[in-house]
């Protein structure tokens, strides 16, 4: 059985796109066969973040609805075995049947050992098909207090419905916490009532480097081996193993002063 996990939050342009795409590969980096599916039906962006969209020729609605066989959907990438697109429709369709759509999505996440849903910035019908699938919600958020509201509701709904909830902190800023003038780890923790899987620093190179369809592996990233450890941490939940620790290697700064203010 697959883990299903969700990438969201209410609040947009946190980077939940960023995050599932990568989280996705450094799974499929660790070997096992994941697959990376856009159910943001306004503005889906995976096919572009991960370079395919010139290969992405049918998308989630068509295999869901059996208009093509999954295999025809599905996009694979040569530099990670393992990682599976489903992309999003380039023209939005309507989830009449919500149940239904999320029975079949669950067949489709079936035959992989992990299932990364990229949903919407908003609470969504789509949202709400893939709270029908989820195991685990990572619920995205960065300093911004619009933002950690934002993962506060979305958390709260979640867990309303049933699902589990983890929270990720990303474009995290260690200098200006250290400086005072943005909040610390545990304060978001705080804001957001949710349990911390992993924090990902502000990336100015990953920013750019998104634009061309690359993904953050390598030394050049600095979030690279903060994605591997949040990718680790969700393999120990699974298996009962060490949890890898959150900033290990990730950050060199005074870690007292950007755990708190």
């Amino acid at each position: 059985m697959a883990e299903i996990i969700l990438i969201t939050s209410f609040k947009g342009g946190v980077g939940k796109s960023t995050a599932a795409a990568n989280l996705s590969a450094k799974l499929a980096k660790a070997g096992k066969n994941v697959l990376l599916c856009d159910l943001d039906f306004d503005l889906g962006t995976l096919d572009l973040i991960t370079g395919c969209e010139d290969r992405m020729l049918f998308d989630v609605c068509d295999a869901v609805y059996g208009r093509r066989d999954v295999s025809d959907c599905v996009v694979t990438f040569p530099s990670f075995p393992g990682l599976h697109l489903l992309g999003a429709p380039f023209r939005r369709e309507e989830v009449t049947d919500p149940d239904g759509f999320a029975s079949r999505l669950s067949e489709i996440c079936s035959g992989y050992d992990y299932a990364i849903l990229d949903t919407p910035g908003a609470d969504s019908v789509t949202l709400a098909v893939a709270s029908r699938c989820a195991d685990l919600a990572i619920v995205v958020a960065t300093h911004n207090p619009t933002s950690l509201r934002g993962a506060e509701k979305t958390a709260d709904r979640l867990r309303q419905n049933g699902v589990r909830c983890r929270l990720l902190i990303n474009s995290f800023d260690a200098g200006s916490v250290g400086e005072d003038k943005r909040t610390g780890i545990l304060e978001m923790i705080d804001a957001t009532k949710t349990p911390l899987l992993g924090v990902i620093p502000y990336d100015r190179t990953l920013m750019f480097a998104q634009e061309r369809g690359v993904l953050a592996d390598g030394p050049s990233f600095i979030s690279s081996k903060a994605f591997e450890n949040t990718a680790g941490r969700l393999l120990a939940e699974k298996t009962g193993a060490r949890p890898v620790p959150i900033l290990s290697g990730v950050l060199r700064t005074n870690r007292k002063k950007v755990l708190t203010k």
